[in-house]
């Protein structure tokens, strides 16, 4: 028989129940068509039939085999309670190590040392069983009883030794597990300051690029403002030339005057139109520049 499905803790792979109790398997075997079985169960199971009891196919003895290593790894890291707990043994285990615990859990089943004595109890009351009972005897106490408490008080003391070496061990392991959390605390500080100091660089450099970005744009603004009020003098002067050679033009039909020395208006007029001329190149100058 295998173990019983509710002494476990947590999930049980169906895959690791035995096809023929449906308990989890003891001293598990497969089958070549991958079933898994106890030993005990499947070896019962042929001794009346020469089939598998889950498919039918044929399947004998020499067949079977052992389990593949990682069911059987599953299998035994499955925790498992003492077979004791109903006596108040609290204890839950890998089945792996279920054995060894249950040889010596103070809460299993043992029966009075003393001849006609037939009293069980649990373990950790034996002692005190043994110190009253009437069937024991003055002189089978004499050695027998020595020894046993010798015995005992030898594992009392091992047991205080391993406590207290466990409580050196787990007080070790406290301290290096404090010095490594300070060590990345302190690394966590000195990379979130050195972090802040660059993200304030950062604001400096980007503080200065929007100045600078600012005057550009000022000065940007600056040409583009000089440049209209160029293209704008420059149209008012084109303007100012169209008007003045529709004066100066004379009429087809116009016969004109021939000119005397004492008259002026022809030098003036000539005049004016270079002034005129001139400031249209410079103006045009200047826009070329701009």
């Amino acid at each position: 028989m295998g173990y019983d499905v509710e002494r476990f803790v947590g999930y049980v792979n169906e895959g690791l129940l035995c096809s023929v109790c449906r308990c989890v398997c003891e001293d598990a075997v497969m089958s070549p068509c991958e079933h898994v079985f106890c030993r005990v169960c499947i070896g019962a199971w042929l001794s009346q039939h020469a089939t598998c009891p889950e498919d039918r196919t044929h399947l004998a003895h020499t067949q079977l085999r052992p389990l593949y290593r990682y069911m059987r790894n599953d299998l035994m890291r499955l925790q498992i309670r003492c077979v004791f707990h109903v006596h108040g043994c609290d204890v839950i285990t890998s089945l792996e190590a279920l054995d060894s615990h249950e040889a010596e859990c103070d809460y299993s089943l043992l029966t009075c040392s003393n001849t006609g004595c037939e009293v069980r109890m649990c373990r950790r009351e034996l002692e005190a069983h043994l110190s009253v009972c009437e069937f024991g005897s003055r002189g089978s106490l004499g050695s027998d009883s020595k020894d046993s408490h010798a015995c005992i008080n030898d594992l009392r003391t091992e047991l205080h030794l391993l406590r207290a070496e466990c409580v050196c061990k787990v007080e070790e392991l406290r301290c290096e597990m404090e010095s490594r959390l300070d060590s990345q605390r302190r690394h966590m500080v000195q990379r979130e300051n050195l972090l802040k100091n660059e993200v304030e660089e950062l604001k400096a450099q980007l503080s200065c690029v929007m100045s600078d970005v600012c005057v550009l744009l000022a000065a940007e603004r600056s040409r583009r403002q000089e440049l209209e009020k160029a293209e704008q003098e420059k149209a008012e002067l084109l303007e100012l030339l169209k008007e003045g050679q529709r004066h100066t033009t004379p009429p087809a039909h116009t016969v004109p005057a021939t000119p005397t020395a004492d008259s002026s208006p022809g030098p003036r007029k000539s005049g004016s139109r270079s002034l005129t001329l001139d400031c249209i190149k410079r103006k045009s100058k200047e826009v070329t520049v701009i």
